[in-house]
């Protein structure tokens, strides 16, 4: 079912899958049926938009390359999508919100992103990218476009979320690429749902777009980091969570800190400071914007899960492992919220 074009969506997020890497995410995005989320599909390739469950769905470039893809040229996924922008803009009205989701890389993602981003600027959106990197296992060339793609997008001045797969496949050991590749396009779903939520949904400690618009002004690329644990576990979830980025970047370095905690239901929300004064604690010492969100997943007994974003960090390879090592075992407590459904901490000295 399509989406009507109108004004009236300021209670929703809007994700655009750009390109057949992205075309299973969105599908399990859409899936899962949140009723503050809405999707969307542009490609180059007509089997893939026509496949796609997506609620909206936009062929592009059809008299240029015939339905039949981009062919690896990100200058024909480029003009594709340029030439298809009076179509979007009606679809981007009124979103506070859009996440475009694309691997980069082979040319429908790397030509039509950097387009359609602007192009949701223009409509009066705040727009994050999340792009992943492709593994230079299988093909080099790729993972060089994609890159390339990449720092084009910074330099513009794009919010850019990147994940790395050759990180991820560091991070999740020996398997067959495409079980891997699987398991993170699951996970990236996921994230992208979970951080909706929290902005949207019935959160207990939500977080705004403002508060994305903050974190993203301390450096406008930023990665994901992940880690989780039980109750009286918070050290070891902490730790978890700054060496599990998925990109190599030393998050102690980072400028900028969205830190949403999904904890069981029906637990006081003060259970989870103890995680977030472990995270402060392992990132170190250092001037930083933070702000928290907290959502419950009836599902879960007594297991929490740590999912940030994270931005301004220095650039350069670290070795995210080591960061265990210098970790400190003492936990500072942090001052009361100023509001309840607001939490801005102040880093930990």
């Amino acid at each position: 079912m399509a989406l009507p074009a109108g004004p009236f969506r300021s209670d929703r997020a809007l994700v655009v899958g750009v390109g057949k890497g992205a075309g299973h995410i969105i599908d399990q995005i859409h899936d899962a049926g949140s009723n503050v989320i809405d999707t969307m599909y542009v490609g180059t390739d007509e089997p893939s938009v026509l496949s796609t469950r997506a609620s909206v769905k936009f062929l592009i470039g059809k008299r240029l390359l015939g339905g039949k893809g981009a062919m690896g040229y990100s200058d024909l996924g480029e003009r594709a999508a340029d030439d298809a922008k009076r179509d979007f803009e009606p679809y981007f009205k009124g979103y506070n919100l859009i996440i475009i989701v694309g691997t980069l890389g082979k040319g429908t993602g790397s030509g039509a992103m950097p387009v359609i981003a602007s192009t949701a600027e223009s409509q009066g959106a705040f727009v994050m990218n999340l792009v992943h990197i492709p593994s230079g296992t299988l093909e080099s060339l790729p993972r060089t476009v994609a890159n390339h793609t990449r720092n084009g997008m910074v330099r513009r001045g794009f919010n850019v979320l990147t994940i790395d797969q050759e990180r991820f496949l560091e991070m999740n050991g020996k398997e067959p690429f495409s079980t891997t590749l699987s398991k993170l396009n699951g996970l990236t779903s996921a994230i992208v749902r979970t951080f909706v939520e929290v902005i949207y949904g019935p959160a207990r400690r939500g977080l705004t777009i403002s508060d994305l618009r903050t974190v993203f002004k301390q450096g406008n690329e930023g990665s994901i980091f992940l880690g989780g644990g039980t109750f009286g576990t918070e050290l070891e979830a902490a730790r978890e969570f700054v060496t599990c980025g998925l990109n190599k970047r030393d998050p102690r370095t980072g400028k900028g800190v969205i830190l949403n905690i999904v904890t069981p239901s029906g637990i006081p929300i003060s259970s989870a400071d103890p995680f977030v004064d472990a995270v402060m604690e392992n990132l170190g010492k250092g001037k930083r914007t933070v702000f928290v969100g907290n959502l419950e997943d009836p599902d879960r007994t007594d297991d929490v899960d740590l999912i940030g974003i994270i931005t301004g960090m220095d650039d350069g390879k670290v070795d995210l492992a080591s960061l265990k090592k210098g970790s400190s075992p003492a936990i500072h407590r942090q001052p009361p919220p100023a509001a309840a459904d607001r939490w801005e901490i102040p880093m930990v000295h």
